[in-house]
């Protein structure tokens, strides 16, 4: 089984994603499962395999200790661990080929607590990916890019899987200024030309250090656009994930060989 976590920020479309992604997945007759790990989520665009609203009720959690909307959610996002055997048996019984998991809305509740350090863990195999979702508002400006960057390198760090940084609803950028995007991410010279008119005084110094440490960590090749409304880079998305998870080589099924 291959597992990808789909991680972001809020808003940045991460539901939106895994249901374009299970779609794609499913026309190429790839058995996917999906999981939800968003026990506040309202709706999905999506019907999730498995749920962890099944196993935790987030309401529940705030009448019982008298929490607010927060506070219930981190309580609740805290207590998936205690669900995990049951979650993993659900998972093992649906025997995916490819399991998309769709983290909590607010990215530091998977990211920066311990539950989903222990949960990623959990997982069987060590064929995972962790897809990325940078917002295309902060990310069309080279300052914006370059926190984005940073911010997924904290990600990165914590989980230290491989990682692919995606600029999530790209379809909101016109298409002149996505293509000085693209260019920013091709071309290092040119983003940091790009931060020497942009930006100015200590900040200017500083985003110039963030971008060598970027470099360094070889993360703009894995960085690129992507739009689950309109598919672009949806087939690209795909191939890069298929990559980290068989180096390369074509996705089997049975005996039909998937690219």
């Amino acid at each position: 089984m291959y597992t990808a976590f789909i991680v972001g920020t809020a808003g940045s479309g991460k539901s939106f994603l895994t249901s374009t992604l299970t779609e794609y997945l499913k026309l190429n007759e790839i058995n996917v499962n999906t999981l939800n790990m968003d026990p506040g989520v309202l709706r999905l665009p999506y019907a999730p395999d498995i749920d962890v609203r099944a196993y935790i009720d987030i309401n529940e959690i705030m009448n019982e200790f008298e929490l607010g909307p927060n506070g219930g959610l981190v309580a609740a996002v805290d207590l998936i661990t205690s669900q995990l055997e049951g979650i993993l048996e659900e998972i093992s019984d649906g025997s995916p080929d490819i399991l998309l998991i769709d983290t909590p809305g607010q990215m530091e509740l998977f990211a920066f607590r311990s539950t989903g350090i222990i949960f990623a863990n959990q997982i069987s195999g060590d064929r995972k990916v962790l897809v990325n979702l940078m917002d295309a508002n902060l990310s069309r400006t080279p300052y914006g890019l370059l926190t984005s960057l940073m911010l997924s390198l904290n990600v990165q760090m914590r989980f230290f899987y491989p990682q692919l940084n995606i600029i999530s609803k790209s379809d909101l950028i016109e298409n002149e200024q996505l293509e000085e995007v693209q260019d920013w991410i091709e071309d290092p010279f040119k983003f940091e030309d790009a931060i020497n008119t942009y930006v100015t005084g200590e900040r200017r110094e500083m985003a110039t250090k963030m971008l060598k440490l970027v470099e360094e960590m070889q993360m703009l090749p894995e960085t690129f656009p992507v739009s689950a409304k309109t598919n672009i880079n949806i087939d690209i998305l795909y191939g890069k994930m298929q990559f980290v998870w068989q180096g390369g080589e074509d996705f089997q099924v049975d005996d039909r060989v998937i690219r």
